[in-house]
């Protein structure tokens, strides 16, 4: 008996000729081959997604500015970039879409009075802010308060500033362990900002999320970053109404629940992409909670938001099995078109 290695099939090699010739042997092995080729263009599309090295040095430079003209009238511990950046997954090519945080981490003796006053929160941004827009190089440029955040935006990127005092600097900032050891989370932890709803300072800990997504990424080869990269692109091509930090973590807590369950992770980013998109809108609908406080990164979305956002995924999950079923049929020039309206352009038209 010959087996056509990865087909699934078996015939006989009974003198009609070898097991990948012939009428069948042609068929499976061009079925083969067009799934294969179809991979390579999700692959390609995943690599695109990526910020160039310029790129990355661009944002990093105007980090530097950024915290001299800080540290000149606030007083600065440290800054560090944060989050997307950091752990790859901000999507390129840069674009006015494009966001990199920055934390500057404040001395908690010379501005004690924005840790106690009830709009402490606000005035620290507001401080903040008003330091970049005195500055002559920033004259023309639009700088806003988000939810924590002073927003720089350059042409080409926004970069959100993110002011932190040492969480144990805080003594009321709201402490969400959640059962974790509150001495452990104090030692590598800030208290930032959050001016939605009732202001306050609440904890974060960037590094121990960077060192627990970074290994769950190695494990699987880059492709945590990689699926994160391309379901931010899907939101942005299609409006979806969702944060690309709250995309990052559904993605990050779709393969922390394979690896608890010990479910299969598909090994290529069609088939992977197609699974996880099936999950998106009962993930939508459902709070989504960061993996080291176990607090929500989606509070700010409004019932209707919600609601667009499980549509739009749901739409997404079907055009993704129209994909699967075209190119099990072989025919990669449609699968590709119908991948193409999903993500953007940017997915290869070859």
């Amino acid at each position: 008996m010959g087996r056509s290695s990865g087909s699934g099939y078996d015939y006989s090699d009974d003198g009609r000729g070898s097991p990948n010739t012939g009428p069948l042997g042609e068929t499976i092995q061009e079925t083969i081959s067009q799934g294969d080729e179809i991979d390579e263009a999700y692959q390609n599309f995943v690599d695109e997604t990526q910020l160039t090295d310029l790129q990355g040095e661009t944002i990093s430079n105007r980090r530097d500015v950024l915290e001299e003209i800080l540290r000149e009238e606030i007083g600065v511990t440290d800054s560090q970039l944060i989050g997307s950046f950091t752990r790859e997954t901000v999507v390129g090519p840069m674009s006015q879409d494009t966001d990199a945080d920055m934390m500057v981490v404040l001395d908690a003796d010379q501005h004690r009075q924005w840790i106690m006053q009830e709009n402490g929160p606000r005035n620290c941004l507001r401080a903040i802010k008003r330091r970049i827009e005195d500055d002559p190089r920033f004259s023309e440029t639009n700088v806003s308060i988000d939810q924590n955040a002073v927003c720089v935006q350059y042409h080409d990127s926004t970069i959100e500033i993110v002011p932190a005092f040492d969480y144990n600097q805080v003594p009321h900032a709201e402490d969400p362990s959640q059962g974790l050891n509150p001495f452990d989370s104090q030692n590598d932890g800030y208290a930032i900002p959050d001016t939605h709803g009732q202001q306050s300072w609440v904890g974060t800990n960037p590094r121990r999320y960077k060192q627990q997504f970074e290994a769950r990424n190695d494990a699987h080869n880059g492709k945590v970053a990689g699926l994160a990269r391309s379901m931010k692109t899907w939101a942005n091509n299609n409006n979806v109404p969702v944060r690309g930090y709250t995309m990052e973590v559904m993605v990050y807590n779709y393969f922390a629940n394979k690896s608890k369950t010990g479910a299969r992770v598909p090994d290529n980013y069609h088939d992977l992409a197609s699974d996880f998109v099936e999950s998106l809108p009962n993930r939508m609908q459902q709070t989504t909670r960061e993996p080291i406080y176990n607090e929500p990164v989606d509070s700010g979305m409004s019932q209707a938001e919600r609601q667009e956002a499980v549509q739009k995924a749901e739409k997404a999950a079907e055009a993704l099995k129209t994909a699967q079923r075209l190119k099990e049929e072989g025919r990669t020039k449609a699968a590709k078109e119908r991948l193409r309206e999903v993500y953007g352009d940017g997915f290869s038209n070859k």
